[in-house]
């Protein structure tokens, strides 16, 4: 195949007219509104929500029509750029292809942040932060309803703070200067300081929405309806993670502070925020009624404020510590590092 006709075949949208039984949710996206200030290559309005898309895909095993895929067979039906995001139309293009539920919103904030101290041709300091913040609304279609309405954001900050010496580019340098020239979701993109954020981004998204809706992910699983399009834009999508689980060996409701098994050899680093669950529902199979397990749900976070080995960490419980106990696990999702 030649060159040409490859670059040509990577840029049509790749949608597959199927008719295929399944059983989980099924999301429409629609590009967000950009109300930010960014004024990069990526288009953001598409880039942010199908990357959301493709997370719900990867973890949750969700069927996802990706906001390119949307605005492909919206702008078939109509030119009309306001109509495409009127509600009534949304649920109409869902309903001809089976999407129950459709994502809609605004993206607030957009911000990829440097900060430098000292000369840079000697030794001086620097560090980097990204804030992406969005309101999104998630809407029932066969209630006429939002399920969920509410901001979401991650941001990371201090990112890479370090000694620069004798002009040396560090890491994070070449990687902030080269994010225009990095196609957003890639697994370069993953080891940046946005693809990060936007790992967080997506990991507070299920969080909110399982605060308002907690049945929403159990319950998703148990429609059966029939999927006609099968969406292959979200494929070039490198969601390049592991999760690291740890323990709270010890905690101290007075003052916040809990000790747990993970440190340095585990990659965590000072600043580094991770979630802390709770075991809450009893799940049994519907079929037989045999006990499964708990399904458990994040109650807080904390965030390492001292590194005390390389399986121990100090860390500050940040919010709901009345709900904090010792045993409970900690779990964040991490970049896996690319082999050189």
């Amino acid at each position: 195949m030649s060159m040409i006709l490859k670059n040509c075949l990577k840029n049509i949208t790749c949608i597959s007219l199927l008719f295929v039984s399944i059983s989980n949710a099924q999301v429409l996206f629609v590009p967000l509104q950009n109300h930010t200030s960014y004024q990069g290559v990526w288009n953001i309005s598409e880039e942010v929500p199908n990357y959301l898309a493709a997370y719900l895909r990867e973890f949750y095993e969700f069927d996802v029509l990706s906001s390119t895929t949307y605005r492909s067979l919206a702008d078939e039906k109509t030119d009309d750029k306001a109509s495409q995001k009127d509600l009534e139309f949304i649920g109409e293009l869902a309903g001809e292809y089976g999407f129950k539920y459709a994502a809609t919103g605004v993206i607030k904030t957009f911000d990829i942040s440097r900060f430098t101290a000292g000369d840079p041709t000697l030794a001086g300091y620097e560090s980097y932060s990204c804030k992406i913040e969005a309101y999104i609304q998630l809407y029932d279609l066969t209630m006429n309803a939002p399920l969920f309405s509410g901001s979401v954001s991650g941001e990371i900050s201090d990112r890479g703070l370090g000694i620069t010496l004798l002009g040396k580019p560090t890491e994070e340098k070449e990687q902030y200067f080269n994010l225009n020239s990095i196609r957003f979701g890639s697994e370069e993109f993953s080891a940046t300081i946005v693809g990060e954020t936007m790992i967080l981004f997506c990991e507070n998204f299920v969080s909110e929405l399982e605060l308002v809706s907690r049945g929403f992910f159990k319950d998703a699983k148990k429609t059966n309806v029939t999927l006609e399009v099968a969406d292959k834009t979200l494929d070039d999508i490198s969601l390049n993670t592991e999760v690291l689980k740890g323990q709270i060996l010890t905690y101290d409701e007075t003052t916040g502070e809990a000790f747990i098994n993970l440190g340095s050899a585990n990659g965590l680093k000072i600043g580094e925020e991770l979630a802390v669950y709770s075991k809450v529902d009893s799940l049994f199979d519907p079929n037989t009624n045999e006990y499964l397990g708990l399904s458990d749900r994040k109650i807080a976070n904390i965030e390492i404020i001292e590194l005390r080995g390389g399986k121990l960490s100090l860390a500050v419980v940040k919010s709901n510590r009345e709900k904090v106990s010792s045993g409970m696990e900690v779990r964040k999702l991490f970049i896996k590092k690319r082999m050189k």
